[in-house]
C-alpha cells in the first residue's frame, strides 16, 4: 500500500505509505508531499487509492514556471483515477485535488490555473469568475497548420520562491 515514484535526474525514489496520509511537516516542498496530498484528498472525497510504482522523465526544470508541480499532481491523480476509479473522475476534479495537495501538503499557495491546464490538456480557455466552478473550454487551434510555433525560452528566472502575493 505504497506509491513509489522514480524520477529521472532525482536521487532515489519518492515513496509514500498510503496508510499515513496526514500532513508531514518535514516533507514540505517535496514530491512526496504532493503524492501524500493527492492520496489524502482522494480518500477524503471518497475515491479509491492504492499502491503503484511509476517512473517519470521530464525536460521541465523545477521552479521554471512551466507547471512542473501541477504536472506531477495531475499525473499522480490520473494514475489513481485510471487504476482505482475506472477513469471516472473528471479532469476538473483532479485539478482541484492537485491544488489542495500543493496548498496543504506541499505548503505553497497556488491558484488552479496550472493544474486545470495540465488536467484538461491542450490549449484551454478558463474563466475563473466563479473560482469554485471555473468554466473550462478547449481551444481548437492547430499551430502547425497556421505556420506558428511555440517557443519556450529560459530567462534564467525561477518561480520556486513565489509567495501568496503572486
Amino acid at each position: 500500500n505504497r506509491v513509489v515514484l522514480y524520477s529521472e535526474g532525482y536521487d532515489g525514489p519518492f515513496s509514500v505509505d498510503l496508510t499515513r496520509l496526514e500532513v508531514v511537516t518535514a516533507e514540505r516542498e517535496t514530491t512526496a508531499a504532493l503524492i501524500r496530498g493527492i492520496a489524502a484528498r482522494f480518500r477524503e472525497l471518497g475515491y479509491r487509492i492504492g499502491g503503484f510504482n511509476a517512473c517519470l522523465t521530464s525536460a521541465v526544470l523545477p521552479g521554471s514556471g512551466l507547471s512542473s508541480s501541477a504536472a506531477v499532481e495531475v499525473l499522480i491523480g490520473t494514475i489513481f483515477n485510471v487504476l482505482f476509479n475506472d477513469g471516472t473522475i473528471p479532469p476538473e476534479t483532479i485539478a482541484a485535488i492537485g491544488q489542495y495537495a500543493e496548498n496543504h501538503h506541499f505548503g505553497k499557495p497556488c491558484g488552479l490555473m496550472d493544474q486545470m491546464a495540465c488536467a484538461v490538456g491542450g490549449i484551454v480557455h478558463i474563466d475563473f469568475k466563479d473560482p469554485q466552478q471555473p468554466l473550462v473550454e478547449k481551444v481548437d487551434f492547430d499551430f502547425a497548420a497556421q505556420q506558428y510555433r511555440l517557443l519556450v525560452v529560459n530567462t534564467g528566472g525561477s518561480h520556486a520562491d513565489l509567495t501568496a502575493d503572486y
